[in-house]
């Protein structure tokens, strides 16, 4: 660090205790910038009336919405538009309240990040924002209502002119922002997501052969159902167990649509993980599958890798973890069905040289992705803004 002391305001609409890829990048990230002198005051959605309205996270400050709610993220995985309005208002004015650095806002859903340029307007601070992925057209594969979909274009076009920089989390990212979005690339810097490789390198676990894994939100966009269609080809030739971390939205389907295909057998539902289980789960796996068709990167991929556990992704634009994968070389990139994700599979389980290479490839690479290089990346942006 440049100075000795700073304060930085971050919102992010959510964060621990739930589990998903920006707030667990944002724990990571912070937890380690407290450990080097910032305060951070973090403001985010009270998703239950049991959570606390303000509490300490390893040196982050918490501050909640004081009112819950619990209906902010919608059945399908999205976000109750009102309910984004309301928290966008709260967290401006919680941060123009006080005298910050930097403020720093994620990308998603779109309206903290107008809110909190709107307050660094009027207290003359730097705003940085997070993005993790640039929709552009895919709008309308992705809203529920194809008729939000131009107005969602608009508001991305006009609010990648708000930050004072905007950190990318891949390459992927950083290009759409730049060409599809017409983000001055100037202000656009490249962060990757990380590991906490002492944590990898510290819990031990032996390789089960035929077991696949998935980590990862059950939302709509992570395309599960595919993983469990490619699973049921693959049975016929190997005994070959799903494990299924995460939850979310769609588990009750998933989990139906499991038992119409009788593969009870065959699939567990784990649900969420502490750290050192999951890492325990993705050391034991075989094959490591996402089968998502939208990722700005893919924290669990890069996880995959330092667990020695090849992957599979599928091969869609704009897909973050398929260019990880290519510039890794670390596992196997399938079309964006059933049929070729199983292929993939069964192409792994049948060359034990070319899953070793996979493996040796994604230990080695993931090596420069730990938490620690991240925060200091962000930390040297943080630097020059202040």
């Amino acid at each position: 660090m440049s100075v000795d002391f700073m304060r930085i305001a971050v919102v992010a609409e959510t964060f621990n205790p739930f589990n998903g890829g920006s707030a667990k990048r944002y724990y990571e990230v912070l937890k380690r910038l407290v450990g080097d002198g910032y305060e951070i005051d973090l403001f985010t959605v009270r998703l239950s009336k049991h959570w606390a309205i303000n509490e300490n996270i390893d040196g982050i400050n918490i501050h909640r919405t004081e009112r819950p709610f619990e209906d902010f993220i919608t059945e399908d995985g999205f976000r109750s538009i009102t309910k984004v309005l309301l928290y966008s208002s709260w967290a401006s004015k919680k941060v123009s309240e006080n005298n910050y650095h930097i403020i720093e806002s994620n990308h998603c859903p779109i309206f903290p990040v107008i809110g909190t340029w709107l307050a660094s307007k009027l207290s003359k601070t730097p705003l940085s924002v997070t993005f993790h992925e640039a929709w552009h057209s895919q709008w309308y594969w992705h809203v529920p209502n194809k008729l939000y979909a131009p107005f969602g274009i608009t508001l991305e076009k006009l609010y990648v002119k708000m930050p004072d920089i905007g950190i990318a989390v891949s390459k992927t990212t950083a290009t759409r922002l730049i060409s599809l979005l017409n983000m001055n690339k100037e202000k656009v810097v490249t962060i990757p997501n990380g590991v906490d490789l002492n944590l990898f390198n510290s819990v031990k676990s032996k390789k089960e052969d035929y077991k696949i894994i998935y980590v990862g939100r059950l939302n709509p966009h992570k395309r599960v159902d595919w993983l469990i269609d490619a699973l049921n080809y693959v049975r016929r030739m190997y005994e070959v167990h799903l494990e299924v971390v995460g939850d979310g939205p769609m588990r009750c389907e998933y989990e139906a649509y499991v038992k119409k295909k009788n593969l009870e057998k065959h699939v567990t539902f784990l649900g969420p993980l502490d750290n050192k289980s999951l890492v325990e789960r993705l050391k034991q796996a075989y094959i490591y599958v996402l089968p998502s068709i939208r990722e700005g990167q893919s924290i669990t991929t890069l996880e995959a890798m330092a667990a020695g556990t090849p992957q599979i992704v599928v091969n869609v634009d704009g897909n973050g973890a398929a260019e990880l994968l290519k510039e890794s070389r670390s596992g196997l990139i399938a079309k964006p069905n059933p049929f070729n994700i199983a292929n993939q599979m069964m192409g792994m389980l049948n060359d034990r040289s070319l899953w070793l290479e996979l493996q040796r490839n994604g230990y080695n690479f993931v090596q420069d992705y730990d938490w620690s290089k991240i925060a200091e990346m962000y930390s040297k942006v943080y630097d020059s803004l202040a």
